[in-house]
């Protein structure tokens, strides 16, 4: 696998937790992989990128790693409308060309969930799409988390895109019935793996071709 686009079932799921944990797992075993967050939005938003960037041992530019930024906490769309700010996608094709020419895999982190509207009429769908890569999805592991979860696959499905798998991110470490059934149920029911092992697990069953698990 050369690359992998990270999507989520909303925004605030984890997307950029699970990127960077698989990032630096890829790396300390000696693979030559990258992160590449092509939008980013709000005050804070490209301190991702700053975090998979410093993993990356700053091998090459904040921009590079997040060509796009724009300062409102706002699907894209939306910022970049009241920012007056055109969003350039050959910039963004042009910056992931760069990276996958270098490193593989690439680890693409989208932005907040997968239907978020980039530009009227393109979606974080689309640019996955364009991109040519298997879907990682981050789900929340509580209540809720099967229908947001169906939602995104059945999408992904219908777009004729490939699922890799979903992770089920707990960061309150909650143990309810909820969380244990829900591992049960989403891989049942969306006929997707849930992944599961922590970085060094997920990355074994998603990247065994790179020759170091």
């Amino acid at each position: 696998m050369t690359g992998l686009f990270v999507t989520g079932t909303d925004t605030g799921v984890g997307k950029t937790f699970v990127t960077a944990a698989l990032l630096k797992e890829l790396r300390r075993r000696g693979v030559k992989a990258a992160a590449f967050k092509p939008i980013a939005c709000g005050e804070g938003g490209r301190e991702d990128a700053r975090i998979y960037g410093r993993i990356m041992n700053d091998e090459v530019t904040l921009d590079v790693i997040n060509p796009v930024y724009l300062r409102h906490p706002l699907a894209p769309s939306v910022a970049a409308r009241l920012e007056r700010h055109a969003i350039d996608l050959a910039k963004v094709f042009a910056k992931y060309k760069l990276l996958a020419g270098r490193y593989s895999p690439v680890l693409v982190e989208g932005a907040g969930g997968f239907l978020v509207p980039i530009r009227l009429g393109y979606f974080v769908a689309d640019l996955a799409r364009d991109l040519k890569l298997p879907l990682l999805i981050v789900a929340r592991a509580g209540l809720g988390t099967i229908n947001h979860t169906l939602l995104t696959v059945r999408q992904a499905r219908a777009m004729g895109l490939t699922i890799a798998g979903i992770v089920l991110n707990n960061p309150s470490g909650s143990r309810g019935l909820a969380e244990k059934t829900n591992a049960q149920e989403i891989p049942r029911l969306a006929g997707v793996p849930v992944l599961g092992g922590g970085a060094r697990g997920i990355c074994r069953k998603l990247f065994s071709d790179a020759g170091v698990f």
